[in-house]
Order: C-alpha cells, then structure tokens, then sequence
C-alpha cells in the first residue's frame, strides 16, 4: 500500500467546507485503492507550506502540493518539482483544460503543474440601475468613465457609479490595475521570465494610459465623479461589501463576491436579481483582458512512486472531482468539461461562475516575479494622480523609473 501526502491549503483554511473534505477522503480511496492518502494536508498558510517544502521535499513528502503561481516557480528554481509534460500528453483527459490556464504553468517551455482552481476578473454591475434609466453597458474606457458619472448624478449620488480599488497595500488594487495594464500591451506581461533573466517589457506610454482611467474616474472637477472621492485609497474591505449594500452600479471583481449572498436581504436580491456580469471595458485600440489567477497541482521530484502521484494528481484535476471542490468553493474550474456538466450547471452558483468563466479565454496570468515591489509601486503611482499629487505623465515616468531601477537591484 502506497503513502501519499497531499498538501493544500484550501483543505485546511476550510476554503471548502469539512462536508467536502470528508466525501473527499472517501472518493480518494475508491479512486486510488493501492493508495493511502495522509489527512495532514499542510500547516495551512501559503508561505508557511512554500518554506517548509522548500526545505524538506528531499524527504519525498509531500507527494504532491498546491500552491500559487509564485510558489511554482520557486520550486523550479530549486528542481524540487517534476516536469509533467510526458505524463499529462499521455492522459486522455489533457484536451479538457483551457489552454490560457496551462500557459502560466509553462515555464521555459515545460509544464510543472495542472491547474485546478482560476478566477478571471469581470465586472459586476446594476443591471437593474441600467434598465431603469436606460443605459447601455459600456465597452470602452471613455463609455465607463461617462456612464458611471451619468450614475452618480442620475442617483444625486445615493449610488456611486463606479468603484476602484486604490489602497497600497491592497492585494485586490494592483490586480486591478494590472488588467488594465493588460489591455494596453496588447495582453502582454510587465515582464518575460527566461533561462538568462528577467527581460522588462512596459513602457511609460502604457502606464500613462493606465493612470489618466485612474485619473478619470476620480476627476473631482466634474459635478458627479464616476467613483466617489470619499473612497480614494480603500480596497476590497470597502469594494465588496460597499456593492452589496448598493453603494456602487459597476466594478470590477472575482468570483468570491457570491459569499456575500448570506449577509443581508438586500444583499441576496442584489446578487440574485440585480446584477450582471460582463467583460471589463477596454480602451480604444486596445484588447480584451483581463487579470487570471490559477493555482497549480505539483509533483514532488522526490516522491518515492511518482506513478501513483501522478494517479493522484489526475484524481484531484478530473472532471468530477474539479466540479464538485470548484462549486463547493466559488471557484472556476480549468476544465471545460467541468463547467459543462450537469453538477456545475444545475449548481445555484453554476450561473455565476458561468459568468466568469467566459472571460478565461482573453485572461492574462501575472509573470513568476517578485511582484510585492512592483504592486506597491503601481499603486503609490495611481495614488499620486487620484490624490493630484502628479500628473498621469508625471507619475509614469515616476512608475517606469522604479521598475526599472527594482530590476537592475535584481529584486524581481
């Protein structure tokens, strides 16, 4: 009988229910009889799980690990997980999982990880708002920046037209801000990850583009801005539950905003009744897209019996089992068969991950860098124009110049 050990933090933060993990603990033993999976599934915070498999996947546990993009690429770097491309060619299953959530697990070519779990940003709006006073949806910068302050003076500001995240620290803010970064690099990354390097591919005329949407929304010499100034520098603490109470007609937003269905009566109505999603607008003579993040299933290159490993990574990433965690926790599955099937579909969430998952097709995930001063960065350049303390021109020069200067540090 083979031992296996699965790390995964969702199982231990409760990110899905203990209902699930426990007919998860069932299912696996049908599916993997010659297997024994351990029910210590990590210590349950990203960071603690990545420093502890950096230091003890020579020992072969565990056998196989989740984690998040960055982790993946650390692993690599120290040859601590198994390249899968051989293995996941010869699985039949391979045609179910959209392509844009494999690409991220590329790295130099070579897949390290299947994916399980994504979240494509979209915006949630007021479609009831937009029936009543007779308003299009915008596709364009300029037509969101006009329809949100149309908004805010159609509501006398009651409701705000729009909400952006612009705190600093915020982990929601620069996820916002880099899928607008998406859609004027023609859906390129900040950055290209290669054997030699890190190779830098912004310039300062897409980030000026960037910060005047910022400035724009936040233009206070207009009568009714599209986003009230009153919530310059807040982040989702005040972007989700500010939605639900009806305080904003249109943001942009993930899956998760579902939860928010138990916290009140009208916060239900809203979610149910009352609100569409959409693609983010674009701006003219750019592309749709949009922030993608996925999470990664990985082999250790140290298990033992990397075989029955792989058994169980392809247990974790079937159509089924990828459904039923994905519903259980808001998620959208990578699989398009998944999506598609009658469990997900007949789901009372099934059409609002729908929703979402219509927008993997055009989503970006983020390059394998050190992205904490490089976030931090693009958001005290958006809180210079918000704030009028430079110009957008003036702040992307400002933004460009400490890029710049974090990759000649080598603190990408």
């Amino acid at each position: 009988q083979v031992e296996l050990a699965f790390w995964n933090m969702p199982f231990v933060t409760q990110e899905v229910s203990p209902e699930y993990v426990l007919k998860w603990e069932e299912d696996v033993k049908a599916a993997l009889p010659n297997a024994t999976v351990d029910n210590y599934y990590g210590p349950g915070k990203y960071q603690d799980q990545r420093d502890r498999f950096l230091l003890q996947a020579e020992s072969g546990k565990p056998d196989v690990i989740e984690g998040l993009l960055e982790d993946m690429a650390a692993y690599v770097q120290a040859g601590l997980i198994e390249p899968l491309d051989e293995r996941f060619a010869a699985w039949e299953d391979s045609g179910m999982f959209v392509e844009s959530t494999l690409e991220p697990l590329r790295i130099d070519g070579q897949l390290y990880g299947i994916p399980y779990n994504t979240n494509a940003r979209a915006m949630v709006y007021r479609k009831d708002i937009f029936e009543e006073y007779g308003l299009e949806v915008p596709t364009t910068w300029d037509a969101f920046v006009e329809t949100a302050r149309q908004i805010s003076e159609l509501t006398n500001g009651e409701v705000s037209g729009a909400f952006v995240c612009t705190e600093i620290a915020d982990p929601r803010a620069p996820q916002e801000f880099i899928s607008w970064y998406f859609q004027v690099s023609g859906g390129q990354n900040m950055f290209t990850v290669t054997e030699e390097g890190i190779e830098v591919n912004v310039t300062v005329e897409q980030l000026e583009q960037v910060l005047t949407l910022y400035d724009e929304l936040f233009d206070t010499s207009v009568p009714f801005p599209a986003v009230d100034p009153n919530v310059r520098g807040t982040g989702w603490p005040v972007e989700d539950p500010g939605y639900v109470a009806g305080k904003w007609a249109m943001v942009p937003m993930g899956p998760w905003l579902w939860g928010r269905r138990v916290e009140s009566d009208l916060a239900k109505d809203i979610l149910d009744n009352k609100t569409g999603i959409t693609a983010l607008p674009i701006p003219e003579g750019g592309v749709q897209a949009t922030y993608l993040e996925v999470k990664p299933i990985m082999l250790s290159a140290f298990a033992a019996d990397k075989d029955a490993a792989w058994e169980l990574v392809k247990f974790i990433t079937s159509k089924d089992k990828m459904a039923q965690w994905l519903i259980d926790s808001g998620g959208i599955p990578a699989r398009t068969d998944s999506l598609e099937s009658q469990e997900f579909i007949e789901a009372e969430i099934g059409w609002w991950l729908q929703g979402f998952a219509d927008q993997l097709g055009t989503s970006v995930a983020m390059a394998p860098i050190n992205w904490g001063p490089v976030s931090e960065a693009n958001m005290r350049a958006v809180n210079f124009v918000i704030y009028d303390e430079r110009t957008p021109a003036e702040a992307a020069q400002w933004l460009y110049d400490q890029i710049m200067q974090l990759h000649a540090n080598g603190e990408l």
